[in-house]
């Protein structure tokens, strides 16, 4: 979700990071099968699902796309901007960024609502609020575009976000997740480097190996990543019965697993040191590289990662831990893309050019810089990369052949539950400030209350 660092910037010079950190931010990579999926998900190779219907006019155009998560004008111009003047040079795309005055209430307010929205799949809780996403299932039956061509789990993860199976997203990137780790510190301490398909059990062992403190220097051994949800999507764990609008938290014990989780992490002697902070992952193992290990969105591609591996970062990679019942299965999907609202005066328009960014053609081209395709195609995955020098002797097919956790039923209200409640809640449990009892019971009697005054505003 919901991590998006303005430094983030996955598939451009900079790895592109779901504000919230579900998600989403940038580079990239969840839910995508390298090994696994050949032969799965296959386009039906038809010119006319394979392709966008070509505009019906050639007048000259100019549509707006409303960039409500972070996209970098780096990412813009080379990866939107580029490709579609390219093919249709009578049309421009003029991006707005979110901003204060320009957020979707204001827009709306305004009656300027945009052609089309870049948003992050895990964050469209907030333009749903605003009635904005439309189904998309009737555009594409009118453009023929073959819902085949993106991954089952994909297309089957954006419908969850519908209460009525829509589909309310077109993918753009898809991002995969990994486990980095400076070679330096267990160099430096003699411990054994971190191995593909280690439990988080397992990696917690390790990480206790490696948290010390040395000539004033404090080493911790693990960061938990920067957000709740990537641990709970992958035990596919709702917060929400969306049937009942009640919390879930007292009565599926796999929310005790989470917090534990949390706390077998952070209550390591020295690894969650008075003045760290929950997400202060990345900076730790790029800036101060005084973390040993990162779970993350892969960072191959991102500039931060690339300038400290250029400055002297001896870093390796491998698979992002698993739960112990659950080998083989990372976080859930998360993605970059496009939404059409509802209100967009360039609806078909707005879709043929997102169907030409799901070409073969313009997928390839963004996965050769480091941009993970949305795209079920094999031959355009093992691109993935392809011009980046950091990967020269690393075999990512480990990293990559992760599956992503299936789906649960979302409601309106999870970012929130999540981001407000939850997560100062875990931080509560961790540091000793609350017991688990009183953590779960906390935040589920917050959650329910919150889901009613949000109804209440509603009605």
């Amino acid at each position: 979700m919901k991590e998006n660092s303005k430094k983030n910037n996955i598939g451009g010079a900079r790895i592109l990071f779901r504000k919230w950190e579900k998600p989403m931010l940038t580079l990239f990579a969840i839910g995508f099968v390298l090994a696994g999926c050949a032969g799965k998900g296959n386009p039906t190779n038809t010119e006319e699902s394979a392709q966008p219907v070509k505009p019906a006019s050639s007048d000259p155009v100019t549509v707006t796309l409303y960039a409500k998560t972070l996209l970098t004008d780096d990412d813009f111009v080379k990866y939107i901007q580029n490709p579609l003047k390219a093919k249709y040079p009578h049309i421009t795309v003029k991006k707005v960024d979110a901003a204060a005055g320009r957020q979707p209430s204001d827009l709306i307010a305004a009656g300027d609502t945009p052609d089309f929205i870049w948003d992050g799949l895990t964050n469209i809780d907030v333009i749903k609020d605003v009635g904005w996403p439309s189904d998309l299932d009737p555009l594409v039956k009118k453009h023929k575009f073959d819902l085949n061509r993106l991954e089952p789990e994909m297309v089957s993860s954006i419908r969850s976000f519908s209460e009525k199976n829509g589909l309310l997203f077109m993918p753009f990137r898809s991002f995969s997740f990994a486990l980095h780790w400076n070679k330096t510190i267990f160099d430096k301490f003699g411990v054994s480097y971190p191995r593909n398909g280690m439990t988080w059990e397992e990696t917690v062992e390790l990480a206790k190996k490696v948290t010390r403190t040395e000539n004033g220097v404090n080493y911790r051994g693990l960061s938990a990543g920067i957000n709740v949800n990537r641990l709970q999507t992958q035990l596919s764990l709702p917060f929400i019965d969306g049937s009942t609008g009640k919390s879930v938290l007292l009565t599926n014990n796999q929310w005790q697993d989470v917090f534990r989780m949390f706390k077998s992490i952070y209550g390591i002697p020295g690894n969650y040191p008075p003045n760290a902070k929950f997400s202060d992952g990345r900076t730790a193992f790029l800036k101060d590289q005084n973390l040993a290990m990162f779970p993350h969105l892969v960072l191959i591609g991102d500039a931060d990662f690339a300038l400290a591996a250029k400055e002297g970062l001896e870093w390796g990679i491998s698979t992002f831990p698993v739960w112990k019942e659950k080998p083989g299965i990372g976080p859930g999907i998360f993605s970059d893309g496009f939404v059409i609202p509802n209100g967009s005066k360039n609806p078909d328009l707005a879709f043929e050019l997102i169907a030409y960014l799901l070409s073969d053609e313009v997928q390839t081209m963004a996965a050769k810089l480091g941009n993970p395709p949305a795209l079920a195609n094999p031959s355009v995955k093992k691109r993935l990369y392809e011009d980046n020098p950091l990967v020269k002797g690393i075999d990512l097919a480990p990293v990559l052949s992760l599956r992503s956790a299936p789906p649960y039923a979302k409601t309106a209200y999870d970012t929130k539950a999540n981001r407000d409640i939850i997560e100062k809640k875990v931080e509560l449990f961790y540091t000793d400030k609350t017991d688990l009892n009183t953590s779960l019971r906390q935040a589920d009697e917050e959650i329910n209350k919150m889901v009613e005054t949000e109804k209440a505003k509603k009605k």
